[in-house]
């Protein structure tokens, strides 16, 4: 049977959607949802900065943003500290605990439209006033530390979250490390807070599965071009 250029063109599309197939044979299934950082109930060491507070983090594993929590109404997620890739409005509330003085860093969250964060690279994370137009209230807490009395009750970080700090965020663009305490690796002032989902990894199978469909892709390809390009 003779094989014309739109047959060709036909075939090649069906095959094309074939590969596709194989390039992504599942969705973006999630693991359940995690937070990013969970602190300890109850209240804790207060303060407040002028500008805006965030932290820095590189996720071990693809991760999809689903909702935030924060101390002020504006949260923003930024690829390396000046490249802002995502902005959310917060509506509250921006504490846990009718006092401030009695109270901590706010555990509802908002959802939000999905942000996919890759493994490996660095992101951070910041919350202010729009325009930074008023002071942000911050809790003060210390990484796995169990918590005290007087002092700041503990935070842990997710298995997914890896090379934390904390730092304060100007209006200018700047961060620079939280100064009290000066080790912002061990203690974090919220501030922002994110749940997210984690992206599983393709398995080897679907690997393989990826390479012999572009194989076979690409040779059926080349074979019915040589094939229109023989016939009379």
């Amino acid at each position: 049977m003779k094989t014309t250029a739109k047959g060709f063109n036909f075939w090649l599309l069906v095959q094309f959607f074939i590969f596709l197939a194989f390039l992504f044979p599942r969705p973006l299934v999630a693991q359940g949802t995690l937070n990013a950082l969970s602190i300890d109930s109850g209240g804790t060491v207060v303060g407040y900065v002028s500008q805006g507070v965030g932290w820095s983090f590189v996720p071990t594993s693809d991760l999809l943003v689903t909702g935030i929590s924060s101390t002020a109404p504006q949260v923003d997620f930024w690829l390396g500290t000046n490249q802002n890739i995502a902005s959310y409005n917060y509506s509250g509330p921006y504490q846990n605990g009718q006092f401030v003085f009695a109270s901590g860093a706010p555990t509802n969250f908002q959802a939000v439209s999905s942000l996919l964060l890759s493994a490996g690279q660095t992101y951070f994370i910041s919350t202010q006033q729009p325009n930074f137009a008023a002071s942000v209230n911050t809790f003060l807490y210390a990484l796995n530390s169990g918590g005290s009395v007087f002092g700041p009750k503990s935070f842990s970080l997710s298995p997914f979250i890896s090379q934390f700090a904390s730092y304060n965020f100007s209006s200018s663009g700047q961060w620079s490390p939280t100064t009290t305490p000066p080790d912002n690796s061990s203690y974090v002032v919220l501030g922002p807070n994110f749940q997210f989902q984690a992206v599983p990894e393709p398995t080897s199978f679907e690997f393989t599965l990826l390479v012999v469909g572009g194989l076979f892709f690409q040779r059926r390809a080349a074979s019915i071009f040589f094939h229109v390009r023989q016939t009379p």
